[in-house]
């Protein structure tokens, strides 16, 4: 089973808004960024962290989706990767979780706004990611 975990949220703000705060986290975009022009407009960003607990780097990976009515959703996905530890094969000891709310808690703080839960996945893998899967209409 993967060491990943899921996490939606729901931002009361303008794509624009969000986007800008994510570009912000340091450890939520020093990786990569992109905006893409589409409809509905998408960004994806990748940040990288040192856990000490984990003895280990993890990544995120974070897509923003314009709802259009001035909500936006951001999927954030943290993963480690495994050391050869008895430990270390089968548990990260809660640091993509932590990785995950650290990502949604900043940018919350930079919007000075609360975000909604939509989904909280532990262990995230292929099967499990359905459940992110979003219906992309205006009245959500």
């Amino acid at each position: 089973m993967p060491l990943a975990h899921g996490l939606v949220v729901k931002y009361q703000a303008q794509f624009n808004e969000v986007v800008s705060a994510v570009m912000k986290v340091n450890e939520a975009s020093n990786v990569y960024l992109e905006v893409i022009n589409s409809k509905p407009r998408i960004a994806v960003f990748v940040g990288e962290k040192f856990f000490f607990r984990a003895e280990n780097y993890l990544s995120v990976t974070s897509i923003a989706f314009d709802m259009e009515n001035g909500t936006t959703i951001l999927k954030i996905i943290s993963t480690a990767g495994r050391d050869s530890s008895i430990f270390g094969l089968f548990s990260d000891f809660g640091s993509s979780r932590d990785y995950c709310f650290q990502v949604a808690d900043s940018i919350s703080q930079i919007l000075g706004i609360k975000y909604e839960v939509v989904c909280d996945i532990d262990y995230l893998d292929a099967n499990r990611s359905k459940e992110m899967q979003l219906p992309f209409s205006s009245s959500n």
